[in-house]
């Protein structure tokens, strides 16, 4: 089972605070799954708990029982209402719910959870963070947005095959969300996954920023360990004055070391960008040796 799945699962069995919040409910998961043909309304839906939500408030709604069938060929769940009284129930809840200015936070937060089990679908947050709502049309989208930005939550709307998805990608928003439709367990699961996320992002850079500077110093040996070479094969060591030939005498001894450890290592220890400047000074002179042999 999907991660969405799993999210539907838990929330479809929550009981709403009041009966508006169930008929909040209700006309988001008919207006977000639903069809108005022209006998019936149709619902459909993948996960057999939505279904199952649904046919509880219908009853709970209009004291009627429905029935729904799995369709084997679609792989989906459908319900045929073709009641006229239940029809009409569902017609003015959906009319009740145009207008959300009036509506109290408990009923906002009902209808998006049934926004989310009729259109909803959340990414493995392992994988990536994503949570988007198929609104279908832009009013309903911006009905969405403001219900949303009400709790606290910025969403974002895009069109995709002349569909309005309402969406987020950030994994707090993501949390809030799964937080206002009742799912606290999966999104406390989501901050845990960011946490572990982050701190293994954070070894990881460390870890690359300690191979790059280990890789540096080797770089930085070999350039001086050759430019040593040079000098002392040509003019000899000993020809250099005594700091250098100090500093040359310990770059070869300890090669792992920083250029800090070097400076520690002289006589008269010296700091950083004192070493530097010696070991520069050798590269120099050997850089000298090799344009005069290349002239001569």
């Amino acid at each position: 089972m999907s991660f969405s799945s799993d999210v539907k699962k838990r929330i479809s069995t929550i009981e709403n605070e009041c009966e508006m919040c169930n008929r909040a409910q209700l006309a988001a998961m008919v207006r977000y799954m639903g069809k108005f043909r022209e006998y019936d309304i149709l619902l459909t839906t993948e996960n057999e708990s939505v279904i199952k939500c649904q046919q509880r408030l219908i009853l709970e709604t209009t004291g009627i029982k429905t029935e729904y069938e799995y369709k084997k060929k679609s792989r989906l769940y459908e319900m045929s209402i073709e009641n006229d009284d239940v029809i009409d129930n569902l017609s003015d809840l959906l009319m009740l719910f145009d207008d959300d200015y009036n509506i109290f936070d408990c009923c906002k937060m009902s209808y998006i959870r049934g926004a989310f089990l009729g259109g909803g679908s959340i990414s493995d947050p392992k994988k990536n963070y994503h949570l988007e709502i198929d609104a279908k049309y832009e009013p309903e989208a911006d009905r969405l947005c403001n219900m949303l930005k009400s709790m606290g939550v910025v969403a974002k709307i895009t069109n995709r095959k002349g569909h309005y998805v309402v969406y987020v990608k950030e994994y707090s928003a993501i949390a809030d969300i799964l937080g206002v439709i009742g799912d606290s367990m999966s999104a406390l699961e989501i901050y845990n996954i960011f946490v572990e996320k982050d701190v293994r992002n954070s070894i990881n850079r460390q870890m690359n920023c300690e191979n790059a500077n280990m890789d540096k110093v080797a770089d930085a040996y070999k350039k001086h360990l050759s430019a040593i070479e040079i000098v002392k094969k040509t003019i000899g060591i000993e020809k250099l004055p005594d700091v250098l030939q100090e500093i040359a005498r310990v770059r070869v001894e300890y090669p792992e070391d920083s250029l800090k450890q070097l400076g520690e290592r002289l006589e008269n220890p010296i700091g950083k960008s004192g070493v530097n400047h010696r070991l520069n000074r050798i590269v120099q002179i050997a850089d000298e040796i090799r344009q005069t042999e290349k002239n001569s």
